[in-house]
């Protein structure tokens, strides 16, 4: 049986048989995509739809955890160190929670 692990609003964990895979929420909006029109004239769908996107690969669910900890650093809009400790913490107490499932 595979992992589906949701960690937080943004990220998941799944896996298959050699990796703990990173999954990243993506909101998708196809009337933002070039071919629209011809996309609407045959009947597709406006709505915007959620996608999970594979992000990164890791040995284990520590890494995993560690890589989104990370990404979530690097994603920050921070402008001070105390707003980006804030948010390292906050994204630690996430994790913390999830290991604690």
């Amino acid at each position: 049986m595979s992992l589906n692990l949701t960690v937080n609003s943004t990220y998941k964990l799944t896996s298959d048989s050699y990796q703990i895979i990173v999954n990243r929420k993506h909101i998708v909006d196809p009337t933002k995509a070039p071919n629209w029109e011809r996309m609407k004239a045959e009947g597709k769908s406006g709505e915007p739809r959620i996608e999970w996107r594979e992000v990164a690969y890791c040995r284990t669910v520590e890494q995993a955890l560690n890589w989104i900890a990370e990404q979530t650093q690097r994603d920050s809009n921070a402008e001070s160190i105390t707003e980006l400790l804030g948010e390292i913490q906050a994204i630690r107490r996430e994790i913390s929670a999830v290991m604690a499932r």
